[in-house]
């Protein structure tokens, strides 16, 4: 779409310009049309960090969700414990109520706890995720700036026939396209 948009101003560009091709505006067009497909890219991969970015924090929601659930598992067995081993403090029946007390103990240790282990490694796995993805988002939408603007600045300069402005456009984006290098790299 943004491709689209980009080759609709240098058409209405270009019939401004009288619908002649000095080398300026063939040197224009180029500039503007390499622009935009970069610009299309940009978009593409902006959308796609988004997208990674929802589900990294939905990810992060269930897998917290999931270790509350056991911290409340582990309180429940580690008060019924406390209570039967109390219970236990005396003799005969008491005495299975203290041995059931270490059946709860062991299974909060052999179960729980490398659940809950397991759980805060995903929760800070899905933060890492995250924040790599909007570190790439912000770099893709930086380079959708730079390279609407620097068409922009080509396309005028088609306009008012002025190379420097297509020097600028170009560097600007060029700048966009560095930001799209960064964004892939990070």
């Amino acid at each position: 779409m943004e491709a689209h948009r980009a080759y609709e101003r240098y058409e209405r560009s270009n019939e401004v310009a009288g619908g002649h091709f000095p080398r300026h505006a063939t040197s224009a067009a180029f500039a503007v049309a390499l622009m935009a497909a970069f610009l299309a890219v940009s978009a593409f991969l902006a959308n796609k960090a988004v997208k990674e970015v929802i589900t990294g924090e939905t990810h992060r929601a269930d897998a917290t969700s999931r270790l509350e659930s056991n911290l409340l598992k582990t309180d429940v067995i580690e008060g019924n414990a406390d209570l039967l081993r109390v219970l236990g403090a005396g003799g005969g029946k008491e005495a299975a109520a203290a041995a059931e007390a270490r059946q709860h103990e062991a299974r909060v240790a052999k179960e729980l706890g490398p659940a809950d282990a397991r759980l805060r490694e995903e929760i800070h796995g899905d933060e890492h995720h995250v924040d790599s993805y909007e570190d790439k988002h912000l770099s893709f939408e930086l380079a959708e700036v730079g390279l609407e603007v620097g068409i922009v600045l080509a396309s005028v300069s088609i306009i008012v026939r002025r190379r420097w402005l297509l020097g600028i456009g170009s560097a600007v984006g060029a700048a966009g396209v560095v930001a799209l290098a960064v964004g892939l790299l990070v």
